[in-house]
């Protein structure tokens, strides 16, 4: 193996140290790695698993040499080595993939099991604590099939291999793994436990803590249990690696139950522990040619605009946290992000991915959300104006396990609040297990409608907090804009799905009449339709009877609800519960802005 500098613990306390001057970047870089052979959804599973981690100096070394099969992957921090032989032992796999890794510390990363998102940043907080080179938790999960997970311990005679971490230098000191296919990591750990004089190191945590589940029976046989159904998969051709949640829905719901319960166990929602460093929330946007576009002598900066009211308020909540802001790119040729977004990010942590493929926006935002490092996800748009209050909504609402669909104010081209957009459902802010339940958003390569999709299926899920917010304001620009870089004709892919999927909607129905709702839990609009159908647009749908003295709501899910003619407020209401509409002229569609006050969102003013 090549010589290099040592890199002790005196470094890497020293590493430790220099984060309060230098920032995140100047903490240890710890290497992730992870040699397979024969199971390419496991590894889109784990890289899953390695982007959600909350520490933010890693990468992954995928050592891949399955011949036939080559993996590539455009996820950031993310290097793919596919070798055209098979390493004769699984010991020099290993020391291959340590010998590529560019990090002080590596961390053992097995395709086939489960690593919560604390795994790196508890770990190597604990080997600082600890003040060792090599770190193994006394206490894992185990996962076979079952609706519990099952209490395990490290033990001598466990070797416990899949989620240790240690210096590049101790793997040097010791001659790294043994030469050999079975057995190669007890020996290795031997010579481990030789040269730091211990008989058997195992460190204890708190449950809430255990950042590890063994897959014990899973699809493919695994590695040293033997425990899968399935030979491994073989099939020859190039693999694009993709970020996927686990597949196994009892075992995701387990692993959601453990991220859950340990968020309450340490830490007030509204913020962030010192001891970890995931952001507040990440801001998910799917971007194409908005930093300069083009509209008669104006230059329009939409996007550095939006990133700089982000930035802006990632400087007012710096006591709370971090904000994240991970944008998919589509090849934008206006005006080059190198050229300019590190100097408008401020503190604003930032990711860029970059796509080949034609524009989509949910496909953007799915590839955003899966490259989040927050599990508070807010959807957004890149022609938006972002203020902190609306961050702190949307989070508040997040915490309470609700999911949040704000709607807007559009501003004119001299930038004033003309009128609200009260049909969009682009904005969303919501827990990334909940996007995952609901999701993906369908990739339509059309403007329009994968919006209104999503919506749907969420209300399916949660509670949808619906309302106005006077902190997201709409940046003008033309009509034209908005579909101009689609393939094809605008909302067509969403006709295609409706028809496919032989799905009621009414959508493409101008309403007969449509009315501004205050209900005790929702506040938006309802349309009633010549059919006497009606809908809360992307929500709910019902019938109606309607006449002058009073309305009857008829909904497909709910209970029925009756209003009656109020003559001084000329509007229908329900005495008891407070739920009232008033109807908008349709003269003047979209524009709420002149409603009299009385009848107002309480959220908002």
């Amino acid at each position: 193996m090549a010589k290099a500098g040592v890199f002790g613990m005196g470094e890497l306390q020293a590493s430790f140290s220099a984060k309060s001057n230098d920032g995140a970047h100047q903490l240890p870089l710890v290497s992730c790695v992870m040699p397979t052979y024969g199971r390419p959804d496991f590894v889109d599973e784990s890289i899953r698993m390695f982007l959600a981690q909350d520490y933010p100096n890693k990468e992954l070394i995928i050592l891949n040499d399955c011949a036939d099969q080559h993996f590539e992957c455009t996820s950031p921090n993310v290097r793919v080595i596919n070798s055209e032989q098979r390493y004769p032992t699984l010991g020099e796999k290993r020391n291959a993939a340590i010998e590529a890794a560019k990090g002080e510390v590596i961390a053992v990363w097995d395709d086939d099991d489960v690593y919560l998102p604390w795994r790196i940043s508890f770990s190597l907080a604990e080997m600082k604590r600890h003040k060792t080179e090599f770190y193994r938790p006394e206490e894992f999960w185990a996962y076979w099939g079952e609706e519990t997970l099952h209490d395990n311990r490290s033990t001598p005679g466990w070797v416990n291999h899949a989620f240790v971490l240690f210096t590049k230098s101790l793997w040097r000191q010791v001659g790294g793994y043994p030469i050999q296919n079975l057995n190669e990591d007890s020996l290795f750990f031997g010579r481990i436990h030789q040269r730091l004089n211990s008989s058997f190191l195992a460190y204890p945590l708190n449950q809430e803590d255990r950042f590890f589940v063994l897959r014990g029976k899973s699809k493919y046989a695994h590695m040293s249990i033997g425990g899968g159904q399935n030979p491994l998969n073989l099939t020859p051709g190039r693999y694009d690696l993709q970020p996927a949640p686990i597949a196994d829905e009892q075992l995701r719901e387990q692993v959601a139950e453990l991220i859950q319960e340990r968020e309450f166990a340490r830490a007030s929602p509204s913020s962030v522990s010192a001891e970890t460093y995931r952001p507040l929330l990440s801001i998910c946007v799917a971007l194409k040619n908005r930093s300069r576009l083009k509209v008669d002598e104006d230059r329009l900066e939409l996007f550095p605009n939006f990133v700089r009211s982000l930035a802006e308020v990632a400087e007012d909540l710096a006591s709370l946290g971090e904000l994240e802001l991970v944008v998919a790119d589509f090849q934008s040729e206006d005006w080059p992000l190198g050229d300019w977004l590190s100097d408008a990010t401020g503190r604003l942590q930032t990711k860029v991915i970059s796509l080949k493929d034609r524009f989509s926006r949910g496909k953007g935002i799915n590839v955003t959300v899966a490259n989040a490092t927050s599990d508070r996800i807010f959807v957004c748009d890149a022609d938006m104006l972002v203020e902190a209050v609306a961050v702190r909504r949307a989070i508040e609402v997040i915490d309470a396990g609700k999911a949040w669909f704000p709607t807007y104010q559009c501003l004119n081209r001299q930038g004033q609040p003309e009128s609200w957009q009260d049909l969009s459902h682009g904005m969303v802010g919501l827990r990334r297990e909940l996007f995952e339940q609901a999701g993906p958003i369908p990739e339509f390569e059309s403007w329009g409608g994968e919006d209104d999709l999503f919506h749907e299926a969420v209300a399916r899920h949660v509670t949808v907090v619906r309302e106005r917010t006077p902190y997201l304001k709409h940046q003008w620009h033309p009509e034209s804009s908005r579909h101009e870089y689609y393939a094809n004709p605008r909302q067509s892919d969403y006709q295609q799905y409706k028809k496919a999927n032989s799905r009621e909607s009414l959508l493409d129905e101008a309403p007969a009449h449509r009315f501004h709702a205050i209900h005790p839990h929702w506040v938006g609009e309802v349309h009633f339709f010549a059919n006497q159908r009606m809908m809360r647009p992307g929500i709910d749908h019902g019938s109606f009877e309607m006449s002058a003295e009073r309305i009857v709501l008829k909904w497909d899910r709910w209970e029925p609800e009756i209003l009656v003619w109020d003559e001084s407020t000329q509007a229908y209401r329900d005495p008891v519960s407070g739920f009232r509409m008033r109807e908008i002229p349709m003269e003047s569609p979209g524009d709420l802005a002149s409603e009299s006050s009385g009848f107002t969102n309480p959220l908002v003013t």
